[in-house]
């Protein structure tokens, strides 16, 4: 009996594996005689956790996507365009600055005139009444420009080849230069200050005394033509003393090829007293110009008289006398 079972199943297997058989040759003879049967690819099986995704057959799953790599591409300029290897231009030809026309310019000029001085003219358009100073080889003295900007004052040169400056609210704003060969014909003492003080310097030279023809200060009436005849010096003040910063100079000028082996110069210093100055002292600069050599400034301590001569115009004989006695 159980034998007899074992046979049926046996048929019944086979006659369903001939059955399956038949159809699958069936199939595939209808795909031969109509188009192409698709070729079916398994894919990839995600099983999806909470954590982390994880193949479970083929290849696993990409989540990237491709970049158009095209759509990035940059045209690249051509080399020769900017990295020419042609000599470079001179770089004045291809570099040029702009001429600027400053309306506030400040200039100085100078010009030769007897004696060797010279007359200077300052034009500062936007400095109308404005203090300035000149600087010349240590000499410095104030000035003040008119309603129109403009200043003109003189100065002796000491040396040949003179560099002039002015300075306005003590700034260089222009410099000139003058040739003077002239300079080595005189010889000068200078004598400058800082202040108020109404100083003069007043020459003996020979043996005169005061009021003699041989007593020149910048009152008197020896003129600079007197100098180039070689008769005598001449005293020139330069400065003035109304001024918010007053720079002072009084300079003494001599012919120095008319000097005499014999001549023997003093140079006494007349103060006014006033009841501002009186009874203190203070600092005045003394400069020598022999042949053409500029000496270094020497400072100078004047004591003026007490203040029982104010209003009075002292003569201080001794004030420069180891500065300025001169045996020419």
């Amino acid at each position: 009996m159980s034998r007899m079972r074992t046979i049926k199943t046996v048929l019944a297997t086979f006659s369903v594996a001939l059955g399956l058989g038949f159809l699958v040759q069936y199939d595939s003879g209808g795909a031969a005689s109509g188009e192409a049967a698709p070729t079916t690819v398994p894919r990839a099986v995600t099983v999806v956790t909470s954590r982390q995704s994880q193949s479970v057959f083929g290849v696993a799953e990409n989540t990237h996507t491709l970049a158009d790599h095209l759509a990035n591409v940059q045209a690249v300029v051509h080399v020769a365009e900017n990295y020419t290897e042609e000599p470079a231009p001179e770089l004045g030809t291809i570099s040029a600055t702009s001429v600027i026309d400053d309306r506030c310019k400040v200039t100085l000029s100078a010009a030769a005139v007897p004696a060797a001085m010279a007359g200077l003219s300052i034009n500062a358009p936007c400095n109308k009444r404005t203090e300035f100073v000149i600087s010349h080889d240590g000499l410095r003295f104030s000035g003040r420009t008119d309603r129109d900007g403009i200043g003109s004052v003189s100065i002796p040169v000491l040396s040949q080849d003179g560099e002039i400056s002015v300075l306005i609210n003590n700034v260089e704003q222009a410099r000139t230069s003058i040739a003077m060969r002239d300079a080595l014909q005189y010889d000068r003492t200078i004598l400058q200050w800082r202040g108020e003080e109404n100083l003069q310097l007043h020459v003996l030279e020979g043996d005169a005394s005061f009021g003699e023809n041989g007593h020149i200060w910048s009152g008197s009436a020896h003129t600079p033509n007197l100098a180039i005849l070689g008769q005598h010096g001449f005293v020139a003040h330069y400065g003035t003393r109304y001024a918010a910063i007053p720079y002072q100079a009084e300079v003494y000028t001599y012919p120095a090829r008319s000097v005499r082996a014999d001549m023997v110069v003093k140079m006494p210093v007349g103060v006014m007293v006033t009841d501002e100055n009186c009874d203190r002292s203070f600092n005045v600069q003394v400069i020598q110009v022999v042949a053409g050599q500029v000496s270094i400034p020497t400072n100078v301590s004047i004591d003026t008289p007490s203040c029982d001569n104010a209003s009075q115009f002292i003569v201080l004989v001794d004030a420069l006398a180891p500065y300025t006695a001169l045996i020419r």
